[in-house]
């Protein structure tokens, strides 16, 4: 048991004067920060198709309330309108 703790104990040694334990460290350290970059993309791309949809639907239904109160306004105008006189019959 002793031969293999001192075995264990010197690979650990020998990846620490190696950089061995700070390179994974970096490698680790890279690989979640292109992790968040891919995710905060992602997530703005998300979140602009569904801002780009809810404004679209906001645009629709605006202009589909704007061309009821033009066609309420014109119906209004149309009925108010006193109807023209019948030709008078000519002689």
């Amino acid at each position: 048991m002793d031969l293999k703790k001192f075995i264990a104990d010197l690979a650990a040694g020998y990846r620490k004067l190696t950089g061995y334990e700070a390179g994974r460290k970096a490698g680790h350290d890279a690989g979640r920060a292109e992790g968040y970059e891919a995710g905060q993309k992602a997530g703005h791309d998300a979140g602009r198709a569904e801002g780009y949809e809810a404004g679209r639907k906001a645009g629709h239904d605006a202009g589909r309330a704007e061309g009821y109160e033009a066609g309420r306004k014109a119906g209004h105008d149309e009925a108010m309108t006193p109807p023209e006189p019948p030709p008078s019959p000519e002689p």
